[in-house]
């Protein structure tokens, strides 16, 4: 999944650096990254979120129990006072899934910044957004 995380942002990013030079200096350039830092971003979010929510693992567990927790207690099923057990809510989340997606999604606000009149700015005890229009 990581792998396939990197491929699609490094094919994602590098779509707008090959665009034509003179589309480079128009504002139609800068749309495109625009929309492709949407699409990245919205990409990196979903990623997120389903490594957190469907795609959790059983290797790991949630919260403050020990890893071993989910296999305790599918191992309990075989009693038939424990059969019923739901372990589903035992599974941890999905970590290499969760921050592939905030990668992304962090790529794609970085493109959709560059990719419009927007700035961005970053001190010590805030961060400001700044967006220009022109009439």
């Amino acid at each position: 999944m990581r792998v396939v995380a990197c491929c699609l942002t490094v094919l994602l990013a590098a779509a707008p650096a090959f665009a034509d030079e003179a589309q480079a200096g128009s504002t139609a350039g800068r749309g495109a990254m625009f929309w492709t830092g949407l699409a990245l971003g919205a990409v990196g979010v979903a990623t997120s979120v389903l490594g957190v929510t469907a795609f959790r693992v059983d290797d790991t567990s949630t919260g403050n129990a020990p890893n071993s927790s989910y296999q305790a207690c599918i191992a309990q099923r075989v009693d038939p006072i424990y059969a019923t057990n739901s372990c589903d809510a035992l599974k941890g989340k999905n970590r290499p899934m969760l921050w592939s997606g905030v990668a992304a999604g962090v790529l794609g606000a970085a493109l959709m910044i560059r990719g419009s009149t927007t700035s961005a700015e970053i001190s010590q005890h805030a961060v400001r957004v700044s967006h220009t229009i022109r009439f």
